[in-house]
């Protein structure tokens, strides 16, 4: 019986999970790349908008999807393409986000999918490594990512790490090279067909927003669980983050998903249970009180790890720009 999966990438046009605006797939079939589709997508009503900063990041733009197919045809294709394969993709909690909620915002039902995370093996495969962003681990398989944050190259970066790792780990299937590296492959449960999810009124961005309306907008933003899907041996894994200031590549909602995916805990503010400091910008003088709150703790012994925004992008396995 063959061994065969598919590598997925998704773009988004903003940092709504279920703006999908590019997709990029790869077929595997015993080890070997079979097929491969990618398309653009115009993403969902009232979640159709484009931010600067992920413009910059894939470099994808309105005028670029205009004429694309919908999420609902794309979906289809997406299904069809994989025909009850595992689905594979790096950091792969954000692109079966992208699946649920691209969903949840249409109405459509979906499959379930089991799906391996390629960040999650890295990490398990190849751990000498000094971090396991993309790039980086393709460069030590071999593979030179020709477009970063372009899905269909992400996508067969994804494929290329994954069928370096079986072959590291001396495995001929998916299914066990999940096992082999400690992890298993996880599942992504069926969606039933419902009326679309209302979506949040669209945060443009404006120049003109001041600090404290962002503060506002990340007060009332509920807090995640952590995954019970992370990887445990992610760096943040077990670990409570709180976030000083503002972070350039994201908000606070976003920043507070991605830790929590990683299996992180995160917290508004800082405690006597803060594990991980993140420092981003602000506009006053000085540290913030957040900050100075934490080196108080850490002055009386208690273990704070300080990292800056690119630190964290590390940990998260995640890279801005090219």
């Amino acid at each position: 019986m063959s061994d065969s999966w598919t590598a997925i990438d998704f773009e988004t046009a903003n940092q709504d999970r279920g703006s999908a605006c590019a997709v990029g797939l790869v077929k595997v079939r015993d080890g070997v790349i079979v097929d491969r589709h990618t398309t653009l997508i115009r993403p969902p009503a009232g979640i159709d908008f484009f931010s600067r900063h992920n413009i910059a990041v894939h470099g994808i733009t309105p005028d670029d999807v205009t004429g694309a197919p919908t999420w609902e045809t794309v979906h289809a294709r997406i299904v069809e393409f994989a025909d009850g394969d595992a689905l594979v993709a790096h950091n792969a909690p954000f692109d079966m986000g992208v699946i649920a909620q691209a969903c949840a915002r249409t109405g459509l039902a979906s499959p379930g999918w089991d799906y391996a995370c390629t960040l999650a093996l890295s990490r398990r495969t190849w751990a000498e490594l000094a971090d396991h962003r993309l790039p980086t681990v393709s460069a030590h398989i071999g593979h030179r990512v020709t477009h970063h944050h372009r899905a269909d190259a992400d996508a067969e970066a994804a494929a290329r790490i994954a069928i370096a790792a079986m072959r590291r780990h001396g495995t001929t299937s998916l299914a066990d090279l999940a096992r082999a590296a400690g992890s298993g492959l996880r599942h992504l449960a069926p969606l039933t067909a419902a009326l679309p999810a209302a979506a949040p009124a669209p945060v443009r961005e404006s120049p003109v927003e001041d600090r404290f309306a962002r503060w506002q907008r990340a007060a009332q933003a509920e807090l995640p669980a952590p995954s019970p899907d992370a990887d445990p041996s992610g760096p943040l894994y077990g670990k409570v983050v709180c976030v000083s200031g503002d972070l350039e590549s994201m908000d606070k909602p976003e920043v507070w998903r991605r830790i929590a995916e990683a299996g992180g805990t995160p917290a508004k503010n800082v405690t006597k249970k803060t594990d991980v400091l993140v420092i981003g910008g602000h506009d006053g003088a000085g540290k913030t009180s957040k900050h100075r709150q934490a080196e108080t703790y850490a002055a009386r012994g208690q273990k704070i790890a300080f990292v800056t925004e690119a630190d964290l992008l590390v940990r998260l396995g995640m890279t801005t720009g090219a």
